[in-house]
C-alpha cells in the first residue's frame, strides 16, 4: 500500500473515531480527536462558527449534556491536500440528513480535526455523492 493510501486510510479512521465519539458522547474521546497546536473551528447547523479549542470542546461537553446523539455516518470520501486531510460525508441523525466536512492535520503522529462543518441537506436524495480522488 502505497504511503498515500495509507495516509487517506487513516484518515477515514480519524473521521470514523470523530463519529464513534459522537455517538457514545464520550468527551474525553472527542476532546483527543481535536488538534492541540493548531487553530480549530466547527460549525454546527444552523449555528454561527466556533473559533478555538475551548469554545469547540464546550460546545460538545454542551451537547453530550443532552445525551449521546443518535448519529451514524457514510458515503467517507477523503482527499489529501499539503498535510491536510479533507475528509466528506453524510450525517445521518434520525430522519434528517447533514452534508459534513472535516479537515484534519496531522499532528503528533496521528490525524487531528481542526475543522468540522456540517448542514442539512433539503432532499438528501437529490444530494450528488461527495467527490472522489483528489480534489483539484
Amino acid at each position: 500500500m502505497s504511503r498515500e493510501a495509507q495516509d487517506a486510510a487513516a484518515a477515514l479512521r480519524a473521521n470514523a473515531a470523530l463519529y464513534a465519539a459522537i455517538a457514545e458522547g464520550d468527551l474525553g474521546a472527542m476532546d483527543a480527536l481535536w488538534a492541540q497546536n493548531e487553530p480549530v473551528v466547527c460549525v454546527h447547523p444552523g449555528r454561527a462558527p466556533l473559533l478555538g479549542r475551548v469554545a469547540v470542546m464546550a460546545s460538545w461537553s454542551q451537547i453530550f449534556d443532552g445525551g449521546a446523539p443518535p448519529i451514524h455516518h457514510s458515503q467517507d470520501s477523503v482527499s489529501l491536500i499539503r498535510g491536510l486531510a479533507f475528509v466528506n460525508c453524510l450525517e445521518h441523525l434520525g430522519d434528517t440528513t447533514l452534508a459534513a466536512t472535516n479537515v484534519l492535520v496531522w499532528e503528533g503522529g496521528q490525524w487531528k480535526v481542526i475543522q468540522h462543518m456540517a448542514g442539512v441537506i433539503p432532499d438528501p436524495d437529490s444530494a450528488p455523492p461527495p467527490p472522489s480522488g483528489p480534489l483539484h
